[in-house]
């Protein structure tokens, strides 16, 4: 989604595209990161946790957490 919404705003460059980009990414951020995120732990607990110390957030090795 954060890709299209970009291509997007390349392609329309304009204040409307680009604030609809921001928008998006700050959605998506806060989607993993208070409603995804939360729940997984909660679910899956260690597993989980020491899942996301190894694994990147959106892209390998990018945005680790803390083990």
């Amino acid at each position: 989604m954060i890709v299209t919404g970009a291509g997007l705003a390349l392609m329309v460059p304009n204040l409307v595209a680009v604030l609809a980009l921001a928008a998006l990414v700050a959605a998506v951020q806060l989607q993993v990161r208070v409603v995804e995120e939360p729940y997984l732990l909660n679910t899956h607990g260690d597993d989980y946790a020491a899942y996301t110390a190894r694994a990147g957030r959106f892209l390998p090795g990018i945005g680790r957490r803390a083990a």
